[in-house]
């Protein structure tokens, strides 16, 4: 493989993995938004059953409660699969790190080796001249 191809495919696999990241942080913050207003919504609900006056109130509630617990089943999927997602993205970059891990090492060995072999042609051609 070449060096810089790898390089690059490294490069945009940890974009990618940087954007699916970032996706599944604000599709959570969005998620706990709506946790909090559905327990908002239930504690508005608790509070006016206690007060006579506030009992119209607890039909807008109710039907507010439904909607956010709805909303929130929808979040939590879309999380899952953006989690998916994520750890799909992770597995890329790291095979691509390791590529590129390999591809160094093949790099090394293969210098080495060259360094060998002109080091035993430089022996043999000395001893050849006796030098």
């Amino acid at each position: 493989m070449n060096r810089k191809f790898v390089h690059n495919l490294i490069r945009l696999r940890e974009a990618r993995l940087r954007e699916q990241t970032a996706q599944l942080k604000q599709a959570s913050r969005g998620l706990t938004d709506i946790r909090n207003q559905h327990d908002q919504a239930r504690c508005s609900a608790a509070q006016s059953i206690e007060a006579p006056d506030t009992l119209a109130h607890l039909e807008v509630l109710g039907q507010s409660r439904i909607k956010l617990a709805r909303l929130a089943i929808k979040a939590e999927e879309q999380v899952r699969g953006m989690t998916e997602k994520v750890g799909h993205a992770r597995k890329l970059s790291d095979s691509a790190r390791q590529a590129g891990t390999e591809l160094q090492r093949a790099v090394v060995s293969e210098r080495e080796r060259s360094m060998e072999t002109e080091a035993e042609h430089f022996f043999s051609w000395s001893k050849v001249f006796g030098r």
